[in-house]
């Protein structure tokens, strides 16, 4: 979307995030906004430009995180009076919950990443294996170097382009978000960063099989790690001890073996008009690209060799 009509802006940006004011600079004219979802959903993706200097009073937004990179310009963000300063090449986190004011100058270009608060939070609370003591609040600062060249390249891979013509099935959507938001509780400091990052309770190795049991039975279901510590009652952490302990895995790449096993099993016993994509898709790979690189590693043979020699 472009446009210069101010109400028109802020309606349209509303939609997308959340009701707000916007205070155009006295000395730049009118602006011109370019507004674009990427990716909408809980975890959207979003561009946004005002081509003027503009002040943003969004109020308190209690129910997103919004994840601000600063393709160009520079900008502030003040979060109950905590002020953070951010340029191109920059993120910086936004915590829901929080009056927040922006203030962006002429040249400044963001993408974003629109949170679910629900989500993330109920993420932390199966990390922790308890409910949140307090809202969950991230410390309002630009990400590190390390962290924003990681942010960065997973960004890459799901924002679109024109040449991206494969549509993305919800499984592969499902581990994305999940993997993101794990990114985000395991690499910026919050209130529950130290916590996480202690030891988690000893498993047992009933656990451990009957995850795998769990797993192995909704393989061509969108389920993720959280799905199935959330149906065993134990937090994401103790699984994922559980299978370092007892497996020496964790319990992703168990997961990612398991599909890439029956896709194997699939295709040696597939029929004459059988087809790799078909079979890639039914068990949530859908980036072929990606699924061919991964099958090859696991089985040494890329999978249309193995299609040609199915039974």
């Amino acid at each position: 979307m472009r446009t210069k009509n101010l109400d028109e802006a802020i309606e349209a940006v509303s939609e997308v995030y959340c009701r707000h004011e916007i205070e155009v600079g006295a000395r730049a004219g009118e602006i011109t906004l370019e507004l674009n979802v990427a990716r909408a959903g809980a975890q959207s993706l979003v561009a946004l430009s005002y081509g003027a200097p503009v002040a943003i009073d969004a109020g308190n937004f209690s129910d997103i995180f919004l994840i601000k990179h600063c393709e160009r310009g520079a900008a502030s963000a003040t979060q109950d009076r905590h002020l953070a300063e951010w340029k191109q090449g920059q993120t910086i986190p936004l915590s829901a919950g929080r009056e927040t004011r922006f203030e962006f100058d002429a040249g400044f270009a963001q993408r974003s990443v629109k949170i679910d608060a629900e989500k993330l939070s109920a993420l932390c609370t199966k990390l922790l294996g308890h409910p949140l003591d307090a809202p969950l609040t991230f410390a309002l600062k630009p990400f590190s170097p390390e962290f924003e060249e990681l942010w960065r390249r997973t960004l890459a891979y799901v924002w679109p382009s024109p040449q991206q013509g494969l549509e993305v099935g919800p499984a592969t959507n499902g581990a994305f978000d999940e993997y993101l938001l794990t990114l985000l509780l395991n690499h910026h400091p919050h209130n529950y960063s130290d916590e996480l990052s202690g030891p988690a309770p000893a498993p047992i190795p009933g656990l451990v099989r009957r995850a795998e049991r769990y797993m192995t039975e909704h393989l061509t279901s969108p389920i993720s790690v959280p799905d199935v510590a959330q149906h065993l009652g134990v937090s994401i952490r103790t699984l994922q001890a559980g299978f370092r302990e007892w497996r020496n895995t964790t319990p992703n790449a168990f997961l990612m073996q398991t599909r890439l096993q029956h896709v194997r099993d699939d295709l040696l016993r597939a029929e004459a008009d059988g087809s790799v994509t078909d079979v890639a898709l039914k068990y949530g790979f859908s980036h072929l690209g990606r699924f061919s690189a991964q099958y090859h590693a696991a089985f040494g043979e890329r999978p249309s060799a193995t299609l040609r020699r199915r039974a």
